[in-house]
């Protein structure tokens, strides 16, 4: 596993100097800390991300809820503070949004109800330590954080306390039952597939 992504040398970012950033790269920022989300993803990776986002555009259509794939900016602010202030800003692979009042033209504010991120050589470390985190924090609902080498998705749900609980992990010939939404499982073999 590498390690974590290269980050700005300078600390205490915003999303306020996120948006003046024209570097041509792509950057996330999780508590004031910059991370570089470059260079593009593998073949394998954008084949999962399609794989998975297919069966929720498909299950999502004239429902409530709406599904959205990177690049898409979840501010996640740590309290009132206006936008250009708020230190985390991400691009999950996949999300999941049910509260319509969180989108906004620059993508949405506030905690999506389901992430995905598909683990690659470049974030993968981020992903499983820094993110899980993150997100168990800001109450999202279900993370998951898909293998692409191990062929497995591990599913973190958050319990009565607003803790994830232990991860349920999936393998192909296995189908995955989204929690939050009723009636959608996704087949693994369908994600998977060479």
């Amino acid at each position: 596993m590498a390690g974590l992504p290269l980050k700005k040398p300078e600390y205490e970012f915003t999303y306020g100097d996120y948006l003046k950033w024209n570097d041509d790269m792509r950057w996330e920022l999780i508590y004031g800390v910059a991370y570089d989300m470059t260079p593009a993803p593998l073949r394998v990776h954008q084949k999962i991300v399609g794989a998975i986002f297919k069966d929720f555009i498909n299950y999502l259509d004239d429902k409530e809820c709406e599904v959205y794939m990177a690049p898409f900016d979840v501010r996640l602010p740590e309290g009132d503070e206006a936008d250009d202030d708020v230190p985390t800003v991400v691009q999950p692979d996949i999300l999941v949004v049910c509260d319509k009042s969180k989108l906004d033209r620059r993508g949405m504010r506030g905690a999506p109800d389901l992430v995905v991120e598909i683990l690659s050589e470049h974030t993968s470390k981020k992903d499983i330590t820094v993110k899980l985190d993150l997100y168990e924090r800001h109450h999202v609902k279900e993370y998951w954080i898909v293998n692409p080498d191990g062929k497995n998705i591990m599913v973190f749900k958050l319990d009565r306390s607003k803790k994830y609980k232990k991860p349920e992990t999936y393998f192909p010939g296995d189908e995955l039952k989204v929690g939050i939404l009723k009636n959608l499982t996704i087949k693994l073999d369908d994600v998977f597939k060479e």
